[in-house]
């Protein structure tokens, strides 16, 4: 059974990424793009695949976008066309419509015509790779809903004591969810009496600065 359902107009490299991992988790998909080409590349790969103009009014009205659970607009290398469809989109009432920059003029002006999300993918990967190779304990990082999901290496300070014993939830608002040991790639639920060690890598949840602060070097 589908999961959600999506229409994605603009079928770049982000946007044909995009459509063909929605349509591997499950949901229904719909694609859309000017390129016959690029249509015909994905139109088996997805529940349905088109040929269209969606700057255009008439064509926006055919899909019968307003079913969708979000729209997302891969289109900025085409910023009026872009600018054209998510108006249209919003005129159709539909629920949440995702749209790609490439810079962060566009970001603005995105935003202001009603855009609920913005992404801008390179800048989100440069972001985050920095901040990766700067803290050499924290292999990665996302922010989730104000909060953050990241994977740490376990510093000599901590190594050596049970989580009940660190006390992270209460003291430093960093909640354990995972543990894989080195050299191997099985990751394992955590409890108050799971013994951790210097070189051990987390999955851990909390407030990002004392995620940063609590598994930075010695």
């Amino acid at each position: 059974m589908a999961r959600n359902s999506y229409a994605i107009f603009g079928l770049g490299s982000f946007g044909s990424k995009l459509a063909l991992e929605l349509s591997r988790a499950g949901n229904t998909v719909l694609v859309c793009d000017l390129n016959p080409q690029r249509v015909d590349d994905l139109k088996d790969k997805v529940t349905q695949a088109v040929i269209a103009d969606v700057s255009n009014e008439e064509a926006v009205k055919e899909l019968n976008v307003s079913k969708f659970d979000a729209v997302i607009l891969s289109m900025s290398s085409y910023f009026e066309k872009q600018v054209l469809a998510l108006t249209l989109l919003k005129q159709e009432g539909v629920r949440r419509v995702l749209a790609k920059a490439n810079t962060n003029i566009q970001e603005k002006i995105l935003y202001r015509l009603g855009a609920d999300e913005v992404i801008q993918p390179e800048q989100d990967v440069a972001f985050r790779l920095s901040r990766r190779l700067s803290l050499s304990n924290i292999a990665d990082m996302f922010d989730f809903k104000g909060s953050a999901i990241a994977e740490v290496i376990v510093p000599g300070h901590l190594g050596g004591r049970t989580l009940k014993e660190l006390d992270l939830r209460n003291k430093h608002q960093v909640t354990v969810l995972l543990l894989r040991k080195p050299g191997s790639t099985e990751e394992r639920p955590t409890g108050p009496a799971t013994l951790i060690e210097r070189g051990d890598m987390l999955t851990v949840f909390g407030n990002q600065q004392s995620i940063i602060e609590l598994f930075k070097e010695d």
